[in-house]
């Protein structure tokens, strides 16, 4: 009896030292995340995907559309089944922003573009040119600006980001953005905290209208963003290549020559907040809304 009576006296405290033990685990990583339900809106949020974007047409500008077309049909001539990678020719864009908004948030994300859209045409708008191909992990071939373009663009988006946030709108990033930063980190040292800022500072003055002011929700991940032209993705594959996707590799591109593509050059003229879907009508993106530049 004396036995029996041990084992259930060791069961019963057992259980309950599991019991606590998972109690505090559970509400520590509940602080973790930042709230009770933490985890909960962390798995959600895993699986939400883009929906809307903003961005810099390109179509208007033909020397530069005919030279992505070139670069398409480079690739191709690699590896034949990349042909359908290539985006069409009336959707080139510099992207901006990558968001997933809901249908209760349409209205507010209408007014996040508007109200970034007047800072905006504060700026000093300047001419957009072009000095790289790269990829994101070998499945999105995309040009990348010259830096002086990019902290130009870098400066535009961060008044779309504070706007967007603001209103608690999803905004994604990319990987290659997340490897510049920690590189930039490493180059520059633990000290240098300006790196994480996307916004030129060294050359903000009273009287430079092109350096955005800091945005009221800074965030650590801004550098995730990197500017970019996308030329052909695999996610245009059909769905029977799902599980062998072919890659993009630098030998497909990298003897190309990019000499025309850096001395074209690109005056934006508007931004527009579009749908990934298509619309039927016109061939391109559904237009949420649309603003000219100055």
């Amino acid at each position: 009896m004396n036995v029996r009576k041990g084992i259930l006296n060791y069961l019963t405290l057992h259980s309950t030292i599991v019991r606590r033990n998972h109690h505090r685990s559970y509400h520590k990583e509940c602080r973790q995340q930042g709230s009770p339900h933490g985890m909960e809106k962390n798995s959600k949020m895993k699986n939400v995907r883009p929906n809307y974007f903003v961005c810099i047409p390109l179509s208007g500008n033909k020397a530069l559309v005919e030279e992505f077309l070139k670069v398409q049909n480079h690739v191709a001539s690699k590896f034949e089944m990349l042909k359908e990678c290539a985006i069409e020719r009336n959707k080139f864009h510099i992207s901006l922003l990558i968001l997933h908004v809901k249908k209760s948030q349409m209205e507010s994300s209408k007014e996040a573009f508007h109200e970034a859209m007047a800072e905006i045409k504060k700026l000093n708008h300047q001419a957009i040119s072009f000095d790289t191909l790269e990829t994101f992990r070998n499945d999105v071939l995309y040009a990348g600006l010259q830096e002086g373009s990019r902290k130009y663009v870098m400066n535009v988006i961060a008044l779309l980001r504070d706007s967007f946030a603001k209103r608690d709108i999803h905004i994604f990033g990319n990987r290659k953005g997340r490897e510049e930063a920690r590189g930039k980190k490493r180059a520059s040292g633990a000290s240098d905290k300006s790196a994480a800022n996307p916004i030129d500072k060294s050359a903000a003055n009273p009287s430079d209208k092109s350096a955005a002011p800091p945005g009221t929700h800074e965030r650590d991940d801004k550098e995730q963003i990197t500017p970019h032209v996308t030329i052909m993705k695999n996610s245009y594959l059909r769905k029977i290549y799902a599980n062998r996707k072919p890659q993009i590799f630098a030998d497909y591109y990298a003897d190309f020559n990019l000499s025309k593509l850096k001395n074209e050059r690109v005056v934006p003229n508007k931004i527009q907040f579009l749908e990934m879907d298509t619309d039927s009508a016109t061939s391109y993106y559904r237009i949420i809304a649309e603003c000219g530049l100055p």
